[in-house]
């Protein structure tokens, strides 16, 4: 099989990986002129009976991961067969399993460990609401690439709500990895997942695992035995307070673990948030290697001196797509290297490593700064460069501006109230304020549909 030209409408272009019954090859799509990854089982090697097993679950893995549209989950593309060969085509991803750095010793930082979990939580959380258990979490299945952010693969023994394929009574799982019910072979459910990650976390803080031993014995310790708290095992690196965390994530019953992984990730965040105020220097890009979760479930708290929440907030909200819920660490951090809003916004961007992502996201950070505090003096930017203004009061009414963001809004999306106020700046009118708006869309016809809806002809 390793000089396999073609599998399916996919060329074989190299071998990525072998293993006792299949092999996984990069493959190319001429159709769509892409590269996927194509993971084969081969039937001829298997007895009939256990191959009839292997391949629903196989299918099973088409059907389940295929259902989930995630940036954090490996896509998938189709399931195929050709002759002996039972094949899965996914998203070909670039990168290296999370266990490839854990086995080299590899020590993450705080930081890095937080973000990466923040990254699989999330994606977990969506499959889950998806009514999928993955089953089968630990580092081999987490892919990092090379910008620090993360898929979740091999769904494998994934368990569907409406699936009867993994039943009572069934052991499945990665030994190290597995929670006391998926030992004891009863329901599983998406506590079992929850489980996983704090054995994942563990490993992220402390470099070894909470269960460690032969099969028999790591089965036995997971169901009866206290694991040590991280702070104990790796001293001087890991915060007292990331001990109840873990003791919730590998409590023996489920209903004493964290019950989402949204509530797990946020816990996460809260005791990185609380072990102290200084960022640390990571072995990753701190800029991606972040969670990607939706961020604003908890509000910016303690602002650096002479900041207002209420200025530090938008800009949280506008990182968040970028760097998850560690933006509101990142701009706590970077409000404190400055007090310039203007110089704010750029530190910000420097987080951003995408090119295009990041001017986005800058155009949208300074146009917010003119209604910015300006630390240590309790002024604003439009008051000491725009003060004839009045910026947002007097000038234009407030509602008059909220009702402009109304209907801007389909053409521009979220930053519509941004654009608003910043339209609205240094204007005695509406006609004035709504003629400004409308040079924010680009589209002539979007423009001249704009100007019709709120009355005005286009000039």
């Amino acid at each position: 099989m390793a000089d396999l030209q073609q599998l399916g409408k996919y060329q074989i272009v190299e071998v990525l990986g072998k293993g006792a019954m299949g092999v996984v090859y990069k493959g190319f799509d001429p159709l769509i002129e892409r590269h996927v990854a194509l993971k084969t089982i081969r039937k001829e090697l298997i007895d009939d009976e256990v191959a009839e097993q292997l391949v629903r679950r196989f299918k099973n893995e088409a059907q389940a991961a295929g259902r989930l549209t995630h940036p954090g989950i490996v896509g998938i593309y189709e399931y195929g067969e050709d002759g002996t060969t039972a094949f899965i085509a996914m998203e070909f991803v670039q990168g290296r399993g999370l266990r490839e750095f854990l086995s080299k010793n590899q020590r993450f930082s705080l930081l890095d460990a937080v973000s990466i979990m923040g990254q699989l939580l999330e994606a977990l959380d969506y499959a889950h609401e998806q009514g999928i258990v993955h089953r089968d979490v630990k580092p081999a299945n987490i892919i990092m690439m090379a910008n620090g952010k993360l898929k979740v693969a091999d769904f494998g023994i994934a368990r569907i709500n409406n699936s009867n394929l993994t039943t009572v009574g069934a052991v499945m799982g990665t030994p190290s990895y597995m929670s006391p019910e998926q030992f004891a072979g009863t329901q599983v459910d998406r506590r079992a997942d929850l489980f996983a990650c704090g054995v994942v976390f563990y490993e992220l803080l402390t470099g070894s695992k909470p269960f460690e031993g032969a099969t028999e014995s790591i089965a036995y310790k997971i169901c009866h035995a206290q694991h040590t708290d991280p702070s104990v095992a790796s001293p001087g690196r890991v915060p007292a307070i990331f001990d109840h965390v873990i003791a919730r994530a590998l409590a023996k019953k489920p209903e004493q673990r964290f019950q989402t992984a949204r509530e797990f990730a946020d816990a996460v965040l809260k005791a990185y948030e609380k072990r102290g105020e200084g960022m640390e220097q990571t072995m990753l890009n701190p800029g991606s290697a972040t969670p990607s979760s939706a961020s604003g479930r908890v509000e910016t708290t303690f602002p650096p001196a002479g900041w207002r929440i209420e200025d530090l907030k938008p800009l949280e909200d506008l990182l968040a797509p970028h760097v998850g819920p560690m933006a509101r660490i990142v701009v706590k951090k970077a409000a404190g290297q400055t007090t310039d809003p203007q110089k704010l916004a750029v530190m910000l961007a420097d987080n951003i490593t995408d090119e295009e992502e990041r001017r986005i996201f800058l155009a949208a950070a300074l146009a917010r700064t003119p209604g910015m505090t300006n630390p240590g003096t309790g002024d604003t930017q439009a008051t000491r460069t725009q003060s004839s203004t009045r910026f947002g009061t007097s000038m234009i009414d407030p509602e008059d501006i909220a009702k402009a963001a109304e209907f801007i809004a389909p053409y521009v999306g979220p930053i519509a109230k941004v654009l608003a106020k910043k339209a609205a700046a240094g204007k005695s009118s509406r006609t004035a304020m709504y003629q400004a708006l409308a040079e924010n869309i680009t589209d002539p016809a979007d423009k001249a549909k704009f100007l019709k809806e709120i009355g005005l002809k286009k000039s």
